[in-house]
């Protein structure tokens, strides 16, 4: 629902605070609300529940030097509210789920998660950003962060987390920081893109928005709000230093351009590592919107050791579940010249579509001694390499089935790759071990090294893939008859095109 208001030339966003019955979401409103010295306006409760919704209204910060309008929602939890859940839910351009983190409530966690992803599968993209404020970290009972991260990959959804405890306020902010960074990621994409409305805003305050909830509904749900109107205020108490900090980090959401002129010259290899992106980037320097962002939020929680290569990029691995490069010759003395290489680069990936896996972003960042780098991060994948280095271990015919599977995906790759924007490495390490398709996970040729694609046809694929396929054929050498017969019995249209192709390869051993 994000506009650009012009009559007070504001960009109004809205960040939608959501999650199961008492997880804290009202009293996360509230505590923010407290630190920005704001009222909060409450429509109708019942035993202290929401059963219309909590709001605030903050402006601070400046966004394409329009200042930010934040109107901060949260929605009733119980069930039988759920059609006023959801019609709240798909006016957000940010969402932060707000999570009850003791272990016995995080069970449901996915299951929740995948139906509020359902619908906001709704709503027009670019994508609403999705935050898990996990709450209640003071309680016994806290589940560990890492224990969250793992309920939250069986939603299988790209996410951030921040810890809370909002009774006292702690997290609270810096929860809204980020949504809020998202939101804007969310409206510069829809300005780039023409589809930003300039026009007021359909819903201007708390009392707007429960007539526009009543005049929908019909009367459907005024059983469950029976106990009338009321506030709950949080008087103004003029501007607090939480609420200070606040407009001053949206403050310096676009970054600034640097001096014409001014010298920048890259770090030599003896001295420290580039300076890695963190979710701080401002708006415009990461792709994807929104997923970049939460992307970046997560490996910059992760122990991330760079180290130079022989051609000069910068690599390394967070956690153990990201590739992050900085690739040689991809530093820039000002941030204009920075900023169209990574449109450039963007437009690239995007260009890639389907050829190209999906969790990857790009990032320019501020450097050290005031230039600019490009950086890639990419999330690791199993790759055929992998299968085959596993398979090299086991029976023949766990062998037969990795060898056949390997075949069939580097050829799949072969005709999928060349539909990419640019030239794709076509090896066993660069080609994910997916089905129905075989994307390419590796890392992005750098800006000054993308060359335009090429076809390549099945006779040239094969020769590519018998050389890649060489050093493991060697090592299973001794199990060649075996493994023949182990691919025999497979159905045909799994196991004879690598049956051909072993028995030519073997031959010549």
């Amino acid at each position: 629902m994000v506009v650009l208001d012009p009559e007070s030339d504001c960009v109004v966003i809205r960040v939608v605070y959501d999650g199961p019955p008492e997880a804290g979401k009202t009293t996360s409103v509230r505590a923010l609300a407290g630190s920005l010295g704001r009222p909060v306006f409450t429509p109708g409760q019942i035993e202290g529940r929401t059963v219309y919704f909590d709001w605030l209204d903050y402006t601070g910060g400046l966004f394409e030097g329009h200042r930010i309008r934040c109107q901060v929602v949260s929605v009733p939890g119980q069930s039988s509210l759920a059609p006023r859940r959801r019609a709240l839910l798909r006016t957000a351009d940010v969402v932060v789920f707000v999570a009850d983190s003791r272990r016995e409530a995080l069970l449901g966690l996915p299951g929740y998660l995948q139906g509020l992803a359902g619908i906001l599968s709704g709503v027009d993209p670019p994508p609403v950003g999705l935050v898990v404020q996990a709450n209640k970290r003071d309680l016994p009972g806290a589940a560990p962060l890492d224990e969250v991260r793992r309920r939250l990959d069986d939603a299988a959804l790209r996410v951030g987390i921040v810890e809370s405890i909002a009774i006292d306020g702690s997290g609270v902010r810096e929860t809204f920081v980020f949504a809020v960074r998202l939101a804007l990621d969310r409206a510069r994409e829809q300005l780039r893109s023409g589809r930003l409305q300039s026009e007021r805003p359909r819903v201007g305050s708390g009392e707007e928005l429960l007539a526009e909830l009543k005049d929908a509904e019909g009367g459907a749900l005024d059983l469950a709000a029976a106990d009338g109107l009321r506030h709950t205020p949080l008087h103004e108490v003029g501007p607090s230093l939480a609420g200070q900090a606040l407009a001053d980090a949206l403050a310096h959401e676009q970054a600034a351009p640097r001096p014409m002129g001014r010298v920048w010259r890259p770090a030599p290899a003896e001295e420290q590592p580039p300076r890695a992106p963190d979710p701080a980037v401002a708006g415009g320097l990461i792709w994807p919107p929104v997923n970049g962002r939460l992307i970046l939020h997560e490996t910059a929680g992760l122990p991330l050791r760079l180290e130079r290569g022989a051609e000069g990029d910068w690599c390394g691995t967070a956690g153990g579940r990201w590739t992050v490069q900085a690739p040689a010759h991809a530093g820039f003395g000002d941030l204009e010249r920075g900023r169209t290489a990574l449109v450039d680069w963007a437009r690239i990936h995007s260009a890639s579509g389907d050829a190209l896996s999906s969790e990857r972003c790009i990032a320019l960042a501020e450097d050290h001694g005031g230039g600019w780098r490009l950086w890639q991060i990419v999330r690791e994948q199993e790759s055929l390499r992998d299968v085959l280095e596993r398979a090299e271990a086991g029976a023949p015919a766990e062998a037969a089935r990795a060898l056949a599977a390997c075949v069939d995906h580097f050829l799949e790759a072969a005709r999928f790759f060349p539909r990419a924007a640019c030239r794709l490495p076509l090896t066993l390490a660069g080609v994910a071990a997916s089905h129905p398709r075989a994307p390419f996970i590796g890392l992005m040729p750098a800006p000054a090294f993308v060359r335009p694609p090429e076809p390549c046809p099945e006779p040239l694929a094969r020769d590519l893939l018998a050389r890649e396929l060489g050093p493991h054929l060697a090592r299973l050498l001794g199990g060649r008859d075996a493994i023949l017969e182990a691919l025999a019995r497979l159905p045909l249209h799994e196991g004879g095109a690598a049956t051909d192709l072993l028995r030519e390869r073997w031959a010549t051993s």
